[in-house]
């Protein structure tokens, strides 16, 4: 009984936790070009059920800059993925949006941002990490 009264309890929790949507359109709206920082980027959204901001400029697939949760990774444009496993595994990713833990995490490669040219402004360098924390040697050497 006791049981069923807990799983009654931390259900509702977990079907209602979700992404902390203002969270990630801060962070989003923060990536800038290196090129020209004057320019709005435009981003693509694949999960439809994730409703931005709408001061994000959103576009089709081929004429965004960053795409968000794309689905076939093999694309030859910035992506960001929606796990951290996903962004050890395709290295043309720039960062990852993902919970964990009931807890939104937002976590950009700095090499990647720089070799797309993209950069975060400087109140969002928070989120940036070395490539070499991907790896489990980079541990080793510190």
């Amino acid at each position: 009984m006791k049981r069923i009264i807990n799983i009654l309890i931390i259900f509702p929790l977990f079907v209602f936790a979700g992404l902390d949507i203002s969270k990630v359109n801060s962070v989003l709206s923060s990536i800038k070009s290196l090129k020209d920082s004057s320019i709005p980027l435009k981003f693509y959204n694949t999960k439809k059920s994730l409703h931005l901001n709408k001061k994000l400029n959103f576009t089709s697939q081929n004429y965004a800059d960053i795409i968000l949760f794309p689905i076939k990774k093999k694309i030859n444009k910035a992506f960001v993925v929606d796990s951290y496993k996903a962004l050890k595994k395709y290295k043309n990713s720039i960062g990852a949006i993902y919970m964990k833990k009931g807890r939104t995490q937002i976590v950009f490669v700095a090499e990647r941002l720089k070799n797309s040219g993209f950069d975060l402004r400087e109140m969002k360098k928070k989120y940036l990490i070395p490539e070499c924390k991907l790896e489990a040697i980079c541990f080793l050497k510190n």
